[in-house]
């Protein structure tokens, strides 16, 4: 069955649910950017360099804990727009 998307009672809040969501895609690229080549760097390195894998992960963690606060943010703005209960 097909439902209509609910409807936006406050349209304020939509506007900032839809604010709240914009920087993810900036936060997200950053996080592959240094997290991509610390995971490879924890696999595939000795030393020093299995330290700066470790080292530049924790610093991906980061920007992705963020990304993933502000879609949660971004999630509760829209869906109490639509004034449906939480619970």
């Amino acid at each position: 069955m097909n439902t209509p998307p609910s409807e936006v009672r406050d349209r304020n809040l939509e506007r900032e649910g839809k604010r709240l969501a914009a920087p993810v895609r900036l936060f997200l690229p950053l996080f592959l950017v240094l997290g991509i080549p610390g995971v490879l760097l924890i696999v595939l390195a000795h030393s020093w360099a299995y330290e700066l894998g470790w080292v530049l992960f924790l610093l991906a963690t980061v920007p992705a804990v963020v990304a993933v606060v502000l879609l949660g943010a971004s999630a509760v703005a829209r869906w109490a727009a639509r004034e449906k209960p939480f619970a």
